[in-house]
């Protein structure tokens, strides 16, 4: 949404129009606040930085699966060892590989349905401090910048939020705390769709894993995370990828690229401050054993947005 007379005060702002930021949106619309959403890119959704896997039992938690975002169903998994060794296990609750860019703009839907303001190309640049109490955000948008007040800021801006740190969080990561990774989408990949394949060793990704998630019809993504340390030192991800790849798929295309960080750490130790709140990679909630985050990003969302909704 964009508008030249948009409002100058709200009772929520949020901050990130990822699953965390758009779930917090429209549970905090749900619950009668005039609520606006601030995402920095053009558009909702894209780029995609995840491996798009989701368990359906968390996934109800927050929605309903619905057909139009989920790409494949997943029954299992396929472990392998560094020695080569696969264990492989059937799961008691079904997983889904999503559509991201449309499962993050469905998500964008239901917040506006419930009569959340949204703002894309909006930069969020600083916050509007008083007394030590956070009552809104600077952003600018369309050549123009704009002063917004809130009653609540809820920061989802993602991995070292600088929503947190301007109120006096402590969101910088170590680089032991962080993984490196690159994933490609890929054609042609030979593998059971039904099964993720997970490969765990220092060869294939040094302080980290590998996986492949089946999206159907010879699609998948396939990625690696390794640890930040090693990045440090010089160890490539992507040249870890291209190895892989070309061993294990080497009739299969690269679709698309994608690049990124993922935490790693415990859930920061404060992920609130007077007028503030962190949801999602912005508190470090995702998993740090598997790196997944979507569900438990989302959970936060909607535990934020009810409250806000609450107290204002």
């Amino acid at each position: 949404m964009w508008r030249a007379d948009m409002k100058t005060s709200y009772d929520v702002v949020v901050v990130g129009g990822g699953p965390a930021g758009s779930v917090a949106a429209w549970h905090a619309a749900m619950g009668g606040a005039k609520v606006l959403l601030l995402e920095k890119d053009r558009d909702i959704g894209p780029p995609v930085r995840c491996a798009e896997g989701v368990g359906a039992s968390g996934l109800r938690l927050v929605i309903e699966p619905r057909e139009h975002f989920i790409e494949n169903r997943i029954e299992g998994v396929n472990l392998f060892a560094p020695n080569g060794r696969k264990v492989h296990m059937e799961t008691d609750d079904i997983g889904f590989v999503l559509n991201r860019k449309v499962f993050d703009r469905y998500l964008a839907e239901l917040a506006a349905k419930a009569g959340a303001e949204i703002r894309t190309k909006a930069y969020v640049d600083g916050l509007l401090v008083e007394d030590g109490q956070v009552h809104g955000v600077t952003f600018e948008s369309m050549n123009r910048r704009f002063e917004v007040r809130a009653s609540i800021v809820i920061g989802a801006d993602g991995v070292e939020s600088r929503v947190g740190r301007w109120a006096g969080i402590r969101t910088q990561l170590k680089l032991k705390d962080l993984e490196t990774c690159v994933q490609y989408t890929m054609a042609n990949v030979d593998v059971d769709a039904r099964y993720c394949n997970f490969y765990f060793s220092r060869a294939i990704a040094p302080g980290g894993y590998l996986w492949v998630f089946p999206k159907g019809d010879g699609i998948a993504n396939v990625g690696l995370g390794i640890s930040g340390a090693d990045a440090k030192n010089g160890v490539s991800p992507r040249q870890y990828l291209e190895r892989f790849v070309a061993e294990h798929f080497p009739g299969a295309s690269i679709l698309t690229t994608s690049i990124g960080g993922v935490p790693v750490a415990r859930t920061l130790r404060e992920i609130v401050k007077p007028g503030l709140m962190l949801v999602g990679d912005a508190a470090r909630q995702a998993n740090p054993v598997s790196g997944g985050g979507i569900v438990s990003g989302m959970i936060a969302g909607k535990l934020a947005g009810q409250v806000a909704a609450e107290a204002v």
